[in-house]
């Protein structure tokens, strides 16, 4: 049964109307909006490198998130959000968000650290943030080589424990609102291995005034410690980055560019 059936299956078995759903996005999970109901399903994909671990804990970070007044992404209110186990998949059910206008980049930068504010009490079980064993087991996937080892070394990396965060920061994790969405990836460490998130593509060359825009925004932090999680979080995205190449091999432009960065941070 794919992904898409089985978040039908369960929504109609919920009394949802469903007639014409919608893949939204294909990743590790897959999105799907039920429409015409403004829900949207992420759901489990089976692929190597997923985990529906992440699905549910997505579920508890945003719900302390949005139960403080924060700008995420919320469960949806018309079925039971779940989790809901079908057909050899792992689905919880999300409000929809319209996302066809542009995010305010200062609203952007402002939410999450209201995000930051309202995770800080968070006392659910999380990854560290340079997510070692997840990155260990992708790599385990791929060929032995230079580049496999530098991405095990830098993500041996240890950074502070700090709190719940986000874990995959970027500006396009952010909705018109704003909505903060993604939270599957939610790690433990310092609030500036979000901000490596949000910064990293600016840093490795590629001028992105809105991600610089968002962290004015944000305000207060810690440039050094910046600094020092930038290279944890982009072996974590590059690892992820080569195990899903095969399938998506648009991936390849942000690959070499972030392994020649990690190889000039490379100890």
């Amino acid at each position: 049964m794919s992904a898409v059936e089985a978040a039908v299956a369960v929504a109609r078995a919920h009394g949802l109307r469903c007639d014409d759903p919608v893949v939204l996005r294909e990743a590790w999970h897959v999105l799907v909006h039920l429409r015409p109901s403004p829900v949207v399903a992420r759901v489990t994909s089976g692929r190597p490198g997923s985990n529906d671990d992440d699905v549910v804990r997505e579920l508890g970070v945003a719900r302390h998130a949005a139960a403080k007044g924060a700008p995420v992404v919320q469960p949806s209110d018309l079925v039971d959000p779940g989790p809901h186990e079908h057909g050899g998949h792992t689905m919880v059910f999300w409000r929809f968000v319209d996302a066809t206008s542009e995010v305010d980049p200062h609203a952007a930068g402002e939410g999450l650290r209201a995000i930051h504010e309202a995770l800080a009490d968070y006392a659910g079980e999380l990854p560290p943030a340079n997510r070692a064993a997840d990155v260990a087991a992708m790599l385990a996937t791929l060929p032995p080589s230079d580049d496999v080892e530098l991405l095990r070394e830098v993500s041996s990396r240890e950074l502070p424990a700090g709190q719940a965060l986000h874990g995959d920061a970027h500006i396009h994790n952010c909705m018109p609102g704003p909505v903060w969405h993604d939270f599957e990836t939610a790690v433990r460490g310092p609030r500036e291995y979000d901000l490596a998130a949000l910064l990293m593509r600016d840093r490795l060359g590629g001028p992105q005034p809105e991600a610089r825009a968002a962290l004015v925004a944000y305000g207060d932090h810690d440039e050094a410690l910046l600094d020092e999680a930038l290279p944890v979080y982009a072996a974590w995205i590059t690892a992820s980055y080569l195990v899903a190449l095969p399938r998506r091999p648009s991936l390849a432009s942000f690959v070499d560019p972030q392994l020649a960065f990690l190889r000039r941070h490379r100890r």
